[in-house]
């Protein structure tokens, strides 16, 4: 089963990058991976696929670094935690 969390960062210049983490969940473990959607002027879009479609090379680390990237999957970790759920009527 896959299952994704968003995150947009803002960068100094007025750029706008959304980080989506993936996490695909199976029997044997849990395989985590990430992409990086950055605004255009036609809206989001993803470098990496649309520097491969005009024949250029792009990295997701070009936009977001490994250790964004993990921040953001430990917040995804950590919205997946269950709450507890105070009731204030007992």
């Amino acid at each position: 089963m896959e299952i994704s969390y968003e995150k947009i960062l803002h960068r100094p210049m007025g750029g706008k990058l959304k980080v989506i983490v993936f996490a695909n969940v199976s029997p044997d473990g849990c395989d985590w991976s990430y992409r990086v959607e950055s605004y255009e002027l036609d809206g989001w879009v993803d470098p990496i696929i649309r520097a491969k479609s005009q024949g250029r090379e792009e990295n997701y680390v070009d936009y977001v670094t490994p250790e964004e990237a993990f921040e953001v999957q430990q917040e995804f970790w950590k919205s997946l935690k269950p709450k507890l759920i105070k009731n204030e009527e007992a």
